[in-house]
């Protein structure tokens, strides 16, 4: 029963079924997988340059039109994100299907310009497993479709304020925030992907297949005795900190990083990066340095195996950050059967929504 999702993971999907969803779009996506290249129209990527972007994008729009998609900064409309597909949850915001080829453009310069190179790549990545996933059965049924992505704005992009952006769609719940022309976090950021090794169109993916062996490589670094102090009892049927829980700070488990030696700090400083790494250099650099700072209170927490798909946990915590790693070790998509499905969750509790706690 290998390929099959869940029953944990199935509930919790019903549970979060609107009464009504949006129509899927059934675009053929030609013009965004594989998305554009990663370029920097307005310099180098983070807050100065997002808005610039932010502004370019903004401009194609009548005031009207932009009510539907931008929103006051405290609003709670951005805490409404999920990583269910664009036909089971309606999202705010503006989908790329309702967009114009020259809006779409200008919406993947706002994203090269706010986030880093690594952050951008695993986009493409994502949004290839969705096209992916289009050809499938059910694709019309849960809205499998590349187009089914959102974007929306939180508060007026300035270089004197705080504003933000969310862009997300199926296993995909991205949060930039920025303030005074600096990024300030990404949190949350929820990352998953069905299927993980592919091939579309003769392009080969793996999307978040490192993350999974980067956080084995630490487990496999540990001491049988570390390794018995890591290892979780069981495998969750989900992660516990994705959408509908913010401000959610589950108790430690697993092996504190002060009991590493200097070589297993480095693979476990390693494993955080991918994470922090989607996001423009400004910020990541200087995130890095403060989790770096922490690390002694880091716990690393670990159950599964290097394979793909097979069930798998793992999750990073620590005083200012929780990161969940889960493969089902199973499909919703017949045509992903065997090629993996994972979840997820980067957090910072202290900075959510860009808004101090």
């Amino acid at each position: 029963m290998k390929n099959l999702l869940p029953i944990t993971c199935l509930i919790a999907a019903m549970s979060q079924m609107p009464a009504s969803a949006h129509e899927a779009q059934t675009h053929q996506h030609a013009e965004i997988v594989p998305i554009p290249a990663y370029t920097l129209p307005y310099g180098e990527a983070g807050g100065n340059a997002a808005l610039q972007a932010a502004q370019s994008l903004l401009a194609t729009f009548g005031a009207a039109e932009q009510s539907e998609f931008v929103f006051d900064w405290a609003s709670n409309q951005r805490e409404k994100w999920s990583n269910l597909p664009g036909g089971m949850v309606t999202r705010p915001g503006l989908s790329i299907g309702e967009m114009s080829d020259a809006q779409r453009g200008l919406l993947f310069d706002l994203l090269s310009s706010s986030l880093g190179a690594d952050g951008y790549e695993r986009l493409g990545d994502l949004l290839a497993a969705e096209a992916f996933l289009s050809q499938a059965p059910r694709a019309s049924r849960y809205g499998w479709f590349p187009e089914n992505y959102w974007i929306s704005f939180y508060g007026t992009p300035s270089d004197n304020g705080p504003w933000g952006w969310q862009f997300g769609g199926h296993h995909l719940g991205l949060n930039i925030s920025i303030r005074d022309g600096q990024v300030t976090t990404m949190s949350p950021t929820f990352w998953g992907t069905e299927p993980a090794i592919f091939t579309l169109n003769g392009i080969d993916y793996e999307s978040v297949v490192d993350m999974h062996r980067s956080g084995y490589a630490v487990f496999q670094s540990l001491t049988e005795q570390q390794q018995s102090a890591a290892m979780t009892r069981r495998v969750p049927g989900d992660i516990e900190t994705g959408p509908g829980h913010d401000g959610r700070v589950p108790d430690l488990i697993g092996i504190a990083a002060r009991e590493f030696t200097p070589e297993q700090r480095r693979l476990l400083l390693e494993t955080i990066r991918l994470w922090v790494s989607i996001q423009p250099d400004e910020n990541a650099s200087p995130r890095m340095a403060e989790i770096e700072a922490d690390l002694d209170a880091v716990h690393f927490a670990w159950n599964g195996t290097a394979e793909v798909n097979t069930p798998t946990y793992m999750r990073i915590q620590g005083p200012s950050l929780i990161i969940e790693l889960h493969s089902t070790g199973g499909n919703f998509g017949a045509n992903a059967l065997g090629l993996g499905h994972y979840h997820t969750i980067y957090r910072n509790p202290t900075k959510e929504y860009g808004r101090h706690r």
